[in-house]
């Protein structure tokens, strides 16, 4: 029964990724100044480098390069999807399509390659006049380089889709929903999906109080936020994104919503990033986050219950279940 469901849901998955991308049909504005436009911050950026370091070689291109740009409507606003990617050409395109396929014709996407070969970026340039901008630039890992992509992005909401990471078919629809239902909203939680394994986090399940959320897979946050908040922070490694999230809980009230189980926004990879820590490191980096912002005490008992509540019961279940079946 388990075999069956996982297989129909890789053939439904492979044939919605298989379909044509449509012609770029979205509102885009000429920019009056510029045949060039890129985020004025970040515009100065690069052609200082170039200027003054070519030793540093930097590729871009899409819509942007050709003096295209977007903007945020009443009722449509703009949703910024950046990915980052690494010489990892073969799960890039999907990542891709699942982007151009979504229905909804607000959505820039941006994507930061920290400088791969030339594989990597031929298969970007193919869909070259459907992405609005991408760079492919050496940086300092994957924080860094979704730190580039929020100053690059314009829209009133960001969400990140790491390569090999996908979007369900049109789940932008249930963001779009409920960010035009509450205008004040900061963040916005969408169920995930494992890819292979097809269970997934349950977002019904977010306890702000407990710190019980997910990570930014699937995560829409609002721009205004890391303004406001800073961006990620590069003095850690692994769980940035739990770092940001516990910032904001410590120093805001946040307004946010999650969609239903049902209602699955991205498809996880397994093979990706976050997945390859192991419990040691895992535990040493919460460590270093929490005692930014807690008394030690409390940190050490809450790590120890933690992580023995989701390995420790996990395993002793898991041995009692097969010892009786």
């Amino acid at each position: 029964m388990v075999s069956l469901f996982v297989m129909q849901n890789t053939l439904n998955l492979s044939k919605y990724l298989k379909k044509k991308i449509p012609k770029n049909n979205q509102i885009y504005f000429r920019h009056k100044k510029n045949s060039f436009y890129v985020n004025e911050k970040y515009q100065s950026f690069t052609r200082a480098t170039k200027k003054f370091n070519k030793n540093i070689l930097i590729k871009e291109g899409g819509k942007r390069v050709q003096g295209f740009f977007r903007r945020s409507f009443k009722n449509k606003p703009l949703i910024s999807i950046i990915t980052v990617v690494f010489n990892d050409e073969k799960d890039l395109e999907n990542t891709i399509k699942s982007v151009l396929l979504q229905n909804y014709d607000n959505l820039e996407f941006i994507i930061i390659d920290g400088g791969s070969h030339g594989k990597v970026i031929t298969k970007i340039k193919k869909y070259d006049n459907h992405i609005d901008y991408w760079i492919s630039q050496k940086d300092l890992g994957i924080w860094d380089a979704w730190n580039k992509g929020i100053k690059l992005s314009t829209g009133k909401f960001i969400c990140f889709l790491n390569v090999g990471d996908f979007f369900a078919e049109n789940s932008i629809n249930s963001i779009l929903k409920r960010i035009n239902n509450n205008k004040n909203i900061d963040i916005i939680f969408g169920a995930v999906k494992k890819k292979k394994i097809f269970s997934g986090f349950n977002p019904e399940k977010i306890s702000v109080r407990l710190n019980i959320f997910p990570s930014f897979v699937s995560t829409f946050v609002c721009s205004n936020i890391y303004k406001k908040y800073g961006l990620f922070d590069l003095n850690f490694k692994y769980f940035n994104d739990y770092e940001f999230v516990y910032r904001l809980i410590k120093k805001k009230k946040l307004n946010w919503e999650a969609t239903s189980q049902n209602e699955v926004v991205t498809v996880f990879d397994l093979k990706g990033y976050s997945s390859k820590i192991g419990i040691i490191k895992s535990l040493i980096e919460e460590f270093k986050i929490r005692l930014k912002y807690e008394n030690i005490f409390f940190i050490f008992l809450k790590i120890i219950l933690k992580y023995f509540r989701f390995y420790y019961l996990k395993f002793f279940w898991k041995k009692k279940f097969l010892k009786y079946n």
